[in-house]
Formats: C-alpha cells, structure tokens, sequence
C-alpha cells in the first residue's frame, strides 16, 4: 500500500477536487449566513431599541405625573407646616421600584423631607415640581418637591430581552446554516464534482470525457454545453497556446516564446564552444511614423519589418518580437564575433529598404545591440539584457548602427548601475558637493556673482561630474531633492561671502524643468532664505529654453512666484532650445546666457559673431542683461565686450572649485583690486 507521499500528480489532482468543491459550499455559506445573522440582530435590536427608548419616555412621564400629584397632596400641610404629613406623603410614593429618593424644600429652599428609599448603583435622573398652595384669594409657591429615579429595571429587562433574541437567532442559523449545507452539497457540489472529475481526466490524458450529470437544471445544462465543447477542445487550446507565444500583430514569437527559446538553446547547440549571436533590434523615431501617419500605418509598417526580417534570416535562425518598435533575431551557430557583426548589418540592411505609407517613401532605421556568447556560457539567460546594454550604447552614441558589447560598454553600464542604486546613500551620506564658478564683469573683471554647480565625491570612482550623474537623479526621481540640497548649500555659502565682506555677490542655482511644475518651490526657497538669514536678491535662478516650453503655464506661475520673493530669473543655455526672446517676453526673465557652443569659435566665427550680435541687439530692446558662458581665451572676452555682453564666466576667469576654495581665492583678488586673467584653479584635479 502506498504512502500519501507516494501519490502520482492525477491521484493528488482527482483528492484535490473534492476539497476545492467543499470550499465552494463554505464561502457559499461564510458569505450568507452572516449576514444572515448580522440581518436578524440588526432587526432585533432596531425593535427592542425603539421598545427601550418608549419605556424610557413612558418612565419619565410616570414619574412627572407622580410629582404633580404629590405637590397638590402636600401643599396645604407644607403651607402649615405639618411636616409629618408631608413626609407621609413622600413615604407612599416610595413603594414604586423606580424612584431612588424624594424630597420637599419650602419657600426658601431648606429640605423639609426628605426619603431614600434606596441606594442606586446607576446614574439617576431627577423631576422637579413646584408647590403651589392657594386659599381664597391667596396663592403662593409654598416650595418644591423633587424626585429621583433610576432606569435600572428598563435596562434590566431590555438587556434580558436581548439575550433571548440572540439565542433565538444563532439557534436558527444554525439552523440554517445545516439546511444550507445539504443543499448546497446535493445542488452545487455533487454537479460541480462531476465536472471537475471530467476536467480533471481530461487534462491527465488529453482526451475528452463528458459529465455525467443528468438534472435539468443549470448545472445540466452546464454539463450539456461543457460535453458539447469538448469535442472542440484540443484545437482550441493549440490555437490559445500559439496565440500566447506569438504577437497578434506581426505573428511573431513574443517575449514570453524568448525565455523558453533561451532555455533551449544550449542544449540545441551542436557544441558548448558554438557562438550564439543574438541581436536586440530597436526601430529609430517609431514614435514619429505613428504620429505622422496614425497608428494603423504604424502598425502596417511594423508588419513590414518583420516580414523583411524573416526573408533576411536562415531557416535555423529565430526572430521574435518583443513588443512596441522592439525585435530579436537569433542566430543560433556563427563562426566569429565578425561574422556576427555582418549578419547585423545585413539585417539593418534590409529594415532600411524604403517603405509606401500613405502614398510616401519611408526610409526605415534601427539600431542593433549584438551580443555573442558561447552555447555553453553560464550566462546565456542574460542574453537579451546582455544586447540591451549594447543597443542602448548604440542609440545614444550613433544611432542606426550596430554596437557589439564588450568589456567596455559592461564596464560602463555596471558603473551606470552602481550609480543610480547610490544615489540614496549619496544624499544621505553627503557625497554631492556643490561648487562654484565665478560671473564677472567683462569691463571691470570684478566678480558679480558665483554659479553653484554640483558635484558627486563618490568613494569607489571619486569626483563625478554632473554629466555622468544628472540624468540618473531625473530618472530615480531625486530632482526635487537635489534641488533643495543646492538651494541649501548655496544660502550657506553666501552666508560666508557676507562673512568675508562680499555681501554684493549673487550665487545663482539650476532649476531643472520639473521643479518649475512645483508650486511649493516658492514657500521652500523663502523658509531656505528666511533661515540661514539671506535675501532671496542674492539668488539667481537659472532655467533653460526647453523647461519653458513645454510647461508654459506651470512655469510663469512659479517663476512670478519667485520673482516676487525678489529672486533673479536667468535664462541658461540661450540658442538651443526651441524658442526665441520675442517668444519668451511673456516670462519674467531677468537675464539670458548666451551658450557657450556660440562663444567657443569666437571671434574666428563670423556667423557665432553675427548670433551673438542678433541677441545682444534683441536682449537690449526687451532689457535682458546677457551673460557669455565659456569665455576661455582673452580674445572672446574682448569679442564679447565689444558687441555689448556685460557679463561673462569660463575658464579664463576661475574653473568650478569648492567654496572653501573659491573664498581663498576672492580674498586673493580683492588684494589685487581685479581679476587675473591667468589665475588657475586653487584645486585643479577638480576642475573637470
């Protein structure tokens, strides 16, 4: 005889199912019978509730009709002052089980009588009467009488009614509950059990058993269209089965049919050393296709792709599609790295014939991660993540082309990695420094201000620039904070510049786009300001062109905001954005930066002088101060002088250094009186 642990999957299977059938019953009952009860007991105490609360009212109004009585019997001998009568009075009405104590006080308020009939151990309520006594023509208020009594015997008899209508109700749904659960098991479970035993043998062997049920009700008829549907059975679950594993659209294997393709592509490998090539494809500006031409096109045009992919491979090889502009192709044996990098380019080859959409020729463009591993590679599972790293590389830096993954792009995407997931500990354990670079007067070469620019003091990779870093903020969703942590910084250093008599130097600060959508950077900046004991003058607040575009009203709302508080708004990066001064006269701007990819060229450029010259024209008529970023030779500066730009910053004047550094070296030129145009950098491994 075997062991319950020695049972086969179908014997456990066919034991299983008459424990999910018993579930069945009991959440059939668990959902009924309390509300069952919860609708009896609601019921019940409703009645008894309003019973309660009559009693309570027909109480008070015993014991008031009592008091007036009592005051009529007891006035004359209250008038008279035969207080013995009076406390006779007050005796009779004392058998009542209701009523605690009375009392009678005379026309000056002393007790005359008073009677405890007994103590109560519960809150009592009182009725007070008057006494009015009359004799001819004479009538006076002899005093009052007031009566104290309990509620004790309404509750005492509620409390117990109570206690029956409780027993009465779980008895009867017990009752029902037993009543439930016979029907239940001979109308639902037994049919139920019929069915699933049919199931149950079927999916054992793959063929088609009826159920045998022979009622006419809905579980017959139940059985009767699931009888009726199994003849149809197995061509149905082949057509879910393809249908799960491919795409509806190009008919492709999906992602899903990936990882079970990746499971067997070492073990369908001819040798462990074999080379796999596997190549992730992304489609260049899908997005521009679908908007153009809408998304049928783009769907029609998807269907092209992955027709040409298929007339581009070898029988032995797979293409997939993953999802949205997303393809894979595998090739399962290649000889070298190189001839995998040339079935690549065939493959790009072949997306990039033209395609007709809409009575136009579009030229399609994909960029390919390639990836080649061994069969045998304990890494083979990675593959699609392993391509990725190299598609990304490859879309980022020459897109419509393939990038192979190395070392190299591995190296760089773990550090990528390693990253992001320290930006938390970066914050928390003070890693981000903020330095400053000076803004000085092209004329006079005093310094007017100092940028604040952040930096990441990493322990494994060192001193990081903002490059590598800032867009892993924006994607890990740090803006915000980083931004606060600037604002911080920066109002502690002008702190130390009033400190070091330099009070007349701004700091200015970036604002990334999405903080200009936060209403509440307003009252943070003022709380910032407010206490480290700085005006909110003495910061400028850089933003760029695009930032203002696209949150057009997010962002005059925030930076009218910030303007009032005084602060100065500049626009960054002025002439690659999408805009014009014209455009943004609708801003409160104080200032524009002109770009340094306009200033590197000058004064060889004449085209770079002309824009310049057209901004500084413009900037003019609308009252802008203008501002040249990237001054790095003594030349540009005296271009940009003498085509009207006041202020200037770059290199030639001081790189990004910490404030430390920056307070030694304006102490330095403050002995000097003026700038020197060759100072270098008090820290220049950090200059970067």
């Amino acid at each position: 005889m075997r062991d319950a642990d020695d049972m086969t999957g179908p014997d456990r299977n066919a034991q299983a199912a008459p424990a999910r059938l018993r579930s069945v019953v009991r959440a059939m009952i668990w959902a009924t019978v309390p509300v069952l009860l919860l609708v009896q007991l609601l019921a019940s105490a409703g009645v008894e509730a309003s019973s309660f609360w009559s009693q309570i009212r027909q109480l008070d109004a015993h014991i008031a009709r009592v008091a007036e009585s009592r005051a009529e019997l007891i006035a004359e001998p209250l008038w008279k002052m035969r207080y013995d009568q009076v406390t006779n009075v007050l005796n009779e009405i004392m058998h009542d089980e209701t009523i605690a104590a009375a009392a009678v006080y005379d026309d000056t308020g002393v007790a005359i009588a008073r009677v405890v009939a007994r103590p109560s151990g519960q809150a009592v309520a009182e009725v007070s009467r008057p006494i009015n006594y009359s004799n001819g023509n004479m009538a006076v208020q002899a005093g009052r009488i007031a009566i104290a009594y309990s509620y004790a015997t309404v509750y005492a008899d509620t409390g117990s009614r109570l206690m029956r209508l409780l027993i009465v109700g779980l008895l009867a749904t017990l009752a029902t509950v037993v009543a439930m659960r016979i029907s239940a098991n001979i109308f639902i479970g037994k049919p139920l059990a019929a069915i699933m035993s049919a199931i149950q043998r079927s999916k054992r062997d793959g063929r088609a058993y009826p159920a045998d049920i022979r009622s006419s009700n809905e579980f017959g008829q139940l059985a009767h269209a699931f009888n009726a549907m199994q003849h149809t059975t197995t061509g149905a679950l082949d057509r879910l089965g393809h249908m799960a594993s491919h795409d509806p659209l190009t008919g492709l294997p999906n992602r899903r049919s990936l990882s079970e393709r990746l499971v067997t592509l070492s073990s369908d490998a001819g040798s462990p050393d074999s080379l796999i090539a596997f190549c992730f494809i992304d489609l260049d500006d899908f997005k521009g296709i679908n908007d153009t031409f809408g998304h049928d096109a783009g769907d029609k045009f998807l269907v092209h792709i992955s027709g040409r992919l298929r007339e581009a491979v070898e029988p032995q090889d797979w293409v997939a599609r993953l999802g949205g502009d997303e393809f894979v192709v595998i090739r399962p044996e290649v000889g070298n790295e190189a001839t995998a990098q040339a079935f690549a380019r065939q493959l790009l080859d072949a997306i990039s014939e033209p395609i007709r959409l809409h009575d136009k020729q579009v030229v399609p463009r994909a960029s390919i991660g390639l990836a080649v591993r061994r069969a045998g590679d304990s890494e083979l599972s990675y593959l699609p993540a392993l391509a990725d790293i190299a598609l990304y590389h490859a879309k980022t830096k020459a897109p419509g082309t393939v990038a192979v993954l190395n070392e190299a792009l591995q190296r760089d995407y773990r550090r990528r990695r390693e990253l992001e997931l320290a930006i938390p500990a970066g914050f928390a354990e003070g890693q981000f420094e903020v330095w400053y670079q000076s803004q000085v007067d092209l004329e006079s070469q005093g310094v007017v201000g100092l940028e604040a620019l952040i930096r990441w003091r990493h322990p494994e990779y060192g001193v990081i620039g903002p490059g590598e870093f800032l867009s892993l903020i924006e994607r890990s969703g740090n803006n915000a904070r980083l931004t606060r942590y600037v604002l911080t910084d920066a109002c502690r250093a002008l702190q130390h510049l009033a400190a070091a008599g330099r009070p007349d130097i701004r700091i200015a600060i970036n604002l990334p786009p999405s903080e200009l959508a936060d209403h509440s950077l307003a009252a943070e900046l003022r709380e910032t300001c407010l206490r480290f004991g700085v005006a909110a003058s003495s910061l400028e607040l850089e933003i760029t062109e695009g930032s203002l575009i696209n949150n057009i009203a997010s962002a005059s709302e925030t930076l009218h905001r910030l303007r009032r508080l005084g602060a100065t708004i500049a626009l960054d990066d002025f002439g690659t954005g999408y805009s014009s001064l014209a455009h943004l006269r609708r801003f409160p701007l104080d200032k524009v930066k002109i770009d340094k990819a306009f200033i590197s060229e000058i004064p060889d450029s004449a085209e770079d002088k002309a824009i310049v010259g057209v901004i500084a024209s413009l900037a003019g008529t609308l009252g802008l101060t203008l501002v040249a970023e990237g001054i790095e030779r003594a030349e540009q500066a005296q271009a940009m002088r003498e085509m009207g730009v006041r202020f200037g910053q770059g290199f030639l004047y001081q790189r990004p250094q910490p404030l430390a550094a920056v307070l030694h070296w304006l102490e330095g030129q403050a002995g000097e009186g003026r700038i020197r145009v060759d100072s270098l950098s008090l820290a220049p491994e950090f200059a970067a």
